[in-house]
């Protein structure tokens, strides 16, 4: 494998990110599960290629999730129908707010930094790239909201239950602690 100057600064921004010396660096990867994971910048960008050929049950298939909510369907986040049959690159990053917040809050604080929330696809994509990413924190993704006949509005997210990788969906009117992370899209 090549390694270039952009991957050594992804490197060292990862090791300062964990305040990792280069001798723990050295032993995670000799001893860690590094091979069976790829590692991921959170505060930097990230390039997705969500692909708009699958349904959203091909989708959440590709995730490999232990569990999911079986209320994630095409029909209750059914994909614009101009991206539909269509393959799009995005770039998507991280928000992580360090407090409880409210959905209008996180969506008002993305888009003051030039991003929209992410849709159900777009989750969907970062939770199949990086699928061991959600075992450091729940992630949401309030550009999808599913309206239930009582009028209750729910966002999905990536989830852990134990030790299993899930995908469900929260409440939104209730807000966000301080652990969820929110998948913003580069506008």
């Amino acid at each position: 494998m090549k390694v270039g100057e952009s991957d050594l600064q992804r490197l060292t921004l990862a090791m300062e990110n964990k305040n990792w010396s280069i001798e723990e660096v050295i032993k995670f990867i000799e001893n860690g599960p590094i091979r069976s994971q790829k590692i991921i910048d959170t505060a930097s960008d990230i390039k997705l290629n969500i692909d708009y050929t699958k349904t959203i049950e091909q989708a959440v298939a590709d995730g490999k999730y232990d569990w999911k909510n079986s209320d994630v369907t095409t029909k209750n986040f059914p994909v614009p129908l101009k991206m539909t049959g269509k393959k799009v690159e995005v770039s998507v990053k991280l928000f992580h707010f360090n407090r409880d917040i409210s959905s209008e809050d996180a969506i008002s604080k993305m888009d003051k930094a030039g991003y929209r929330p992410a849709t159900l696809m777009e989750l969907l994509a970062l939770g199949f790239l990086f699928p061991e990413l959600q075992r450091q924190f729940p992630i949401v993704a309030l550009g999808s909201v599913w309206r239930v006949a009582n009028l209750d509005l729910y966002a999905p997210g990536l989830f852990v239950g134990g030790h299993k990788r899930g995908l469900d969906l929260r409440w939104i009117v209730s807000g966000w602690r301080a652990r969820y992370r929110f998948l913003g899209v580069h506008k």
